[in-house]
Order: structure tokens, then sequence, then C-alpha cells
């Protein structure tokens, strides 16, 4: 089977079109998920410059002692800077994945055979969550900035661990579609930051929304509490309340799960209150795998997670909505996690499915 790849144009758009066969380090494409970051590049966001997106994603690989399933960890374990999906070609709205060097193979962890193939989607945002609530640790009630699904997962963590946890969006619209799907039956919902001191809080939104969320973060927390910037900031950005720091930097002293424990920036803000910040780029193996524990554990809590799953032929149109158009526009509607299962038949699209799992998946290579 050839390789047929969704891939950005020069003038903003996506094209399917064939890509170079590789007879080496072949994946097979089984589920991917689309990540905000992938949305943020499509429409300008970013500077990256991967010509194919994606990050999130179970393949199918052959190496000389078989046949195994595995999960991209995308971030170089030896180096940061390299980015599957980001600086270089990813593994979104495509049938095949030619890996381009021996360290995207040192970066794969074996799928768990039991998770269902649809939540797999999953793994590589929830890992990145876990990540993130090992460093801030929070001793109590923790306030989540976000609408999407690196946002809900936080929350749906801080649930099942038996935290109060408060969402914060901006869209009084977004939080109704949440409380519809049930996701997050114990959280509390606003469309403001918050008037008390929470133990910790993740900021889980876009470049262009996450200065303003800093803002309310920061202020809300009690003294000495941890925030997360899991998303939002690259190197040289800067805050009006936490002066010189380097926003950037802050995620990059923790990438990959190392160093152990992680690095935390202490700020003081003009009202003299002493407030932490983390941050990281990565996951390790160790984290991927705890996400899949967790997902196999509660397939239903994860499970509405999934909003949408579309075929590869659908997929590139979906994922240009997605990144530019408004909310009531999208082909999508609102969404959630949207997977793309490269499997399906042509055009069609189907409702989530947590029956099968990573091992009924039929074997293609």
């Amino acid at each position: 089977m050839s390789d047929l790849a969704w891939t950005r144009t020069s003038d903003g758009g996506l094209r399917l079109v064939p890509r170079p066969d590789a007879a080496s380090h072949r994946l097979r494409m089984l589920r991917v998920g689309i990540c905000g970051t992938d949305l943020q590049i499509q429409r300008g966001a970013r500077s990256d410059v991967a010509a194919v997106l994606g990050h999130e994603g179970l393949a199918e690989q052959r190496t000389a002692d078989g046949v195994s399933r595995v999960i991209f960890n995308p971030v170089a374990s030896d180096d940061q800077d390299s980015i599957l999906g980001h600086s270089y070609d990813g593994v979104l709205c495509r049938s095949f994945f030619a890996a381009p060097g021996d360290a995207v193979l040192r970066d794969l962890v074996s799928a768990l055979p039991g998770l269902a193939a649809d939540l797999a989607a999953l793994v590589e945002p929830l890992g990145a969550v876990l990540y993130g609530w090992d460093l801030v640790d929070p001793a109590g009630a923790v306030g989540i900035w976000g609408g999407g699904t690196t946002a809900v997962l936080a929350a749906l963590v801080g649930e099942l661990e038996g935290r109060p946890v408060t969402l914060v969006h901006h869209r009084a619209d977004r939080l109704d579609y949440l409380r519809r799907r049930e996701v997050l039956p114990y959280a509390d919902f606003r469309t403001q930051g918050l008037f008390g001191e929470l133990s910790g809080a993740f900021v889980c939104l876009p470049r262009e929304a996450a200065p303003q969320a800093l803002t309310q973060v920061v202020h809300a927390l009690a003294q000495d509490a941890t925030a997360d910037l899991l998303g939002g900031f690259s190197v040289g950005s800067r805050h009006e309340l936490t002066g010189a720091v380097d926003l950037g930097e802050v995620r990059r002293a923790n990438a990959c799960g190392l160093p152990v424990p992680g690095a935390v920036s202490p700020v003081v803000l003009p009202t003299g209150k002493r407030v932490r910040l983390t941050g990281h780029r990565g996951t390790s193996a160790r984290h991927l795998v705890r996400a899949q524990e967790l997902l196999c554990r509660h397939p239903e809590r994860f499970g509405r997670v999934l909003s949408h799953v579309c075929s590869l032929e659908s997929a590139g149109p979906v994922l240009r909505s997605m990144a530019t158009d408004p909310p009531g526009r999208r082909i999508t509607g609102e969404h959630l996690k949207v997977v793309i299962d490269p499997t399906l038949p042509p055009g069609t699209s189907r409702v989530p499915d947590l029956t099968t799992t990573v091992a009924d998946v039929p074997c293609g290579l």
C-alpha cells in the first residue's frame, strides 16, 4: 500500500498526496489524535516546519522479532528541539509513517494489548498531564485554565485523585458542551478566574490565550503554590507579573522526565506573594506506560473525551476547519479529542469504540 498524507501547502492549505516510500523503518498508522498544537501550526500561530503534522499515534511496526504495536513519544529523549510533527514530518492524516532515523525508533513505547485502540490517541497527552501533576504535586484544590483535551485530561486526573477541581474557560457555551458530555461530573466550571487560594494550577491554552490566563492563575495561587505551564509559552515569553522570568525556559528546564526531581522556578509577584512556575517539553516512557494503565482502568471515563473518529480521507478538511473556522462553523461542531482511523473506508466516520483493543486490530504489515 502507498503512503498517503495530508500535507501542508505554502498557501496555508492541506493536500492529500503520496509520500516517498521507505522499505525500512516503515510503520503502519492505526490511530492518530489531532492535538491543539497541530491546530496552532496549521493556522500559522507557530513557526514549526513539518509539512505533515501530528505526534499522537498508535502504529504497527515490523521488526526481526515480528509485528508489534507502539506509541510515539514525540520529543527526542536526547534533543528536546527534535519533535515529531513539529521539526520533522509527523504521523497525522497518513496511512504509513517512514521513520527518518534511529532516534524516532528509540522513542517508541510498547502499546498495552488490552488498551482500547481508540484510547491510544490519548496516551501522549495524558502522559504529559501526568508529568505535570508530578511537577505541581498539589496538596488541595486545583485550577485548570483551558477547555481542550489537555485541560479536560488534567481535570479528569484530578477527579480520579479525589481533588477539588475547577475548570476555567472564557466561553460559557464550551463549558455547557463539557457538562452535556458528562466528562467531568465533579468539577466546578467557571468563565472567569477564581477568588481564593489554589494549591496548584495548570495553564492548558494556546499561545494566543495563555498570557491572559497566567494573570488569573498567579492571583489565584496560594503562597508558594505551583503552576504548570503545559502550553502557551515559547522561549523569550515574559509576563508583566513575573518580571524577567523567561517562561519558555521554565518549560525547557524539564524534558522527557528529567531532571528528577523536576525543576521549579520561584517567582515573587509585585504584591510580594511568592509562587512557583514549572513546565516541561515532552514526556518519558514511564509516563506513557502510566497513562496506558490509567486508560485501561477507566476506559468509560476517558472514553467521554473522544468526540469524533473519522477516516484518513476526511481528515484534511476536518483539521483545516478545526484550525481556522470559528466554533459555530466547524465541520465537527464542538469537539474534544478527534481521532483519525486510517483503517476506515474512505470518507466514513464512526462513534468512538471502547471494545476493540490494540490486540484486536488486524495486522496489516
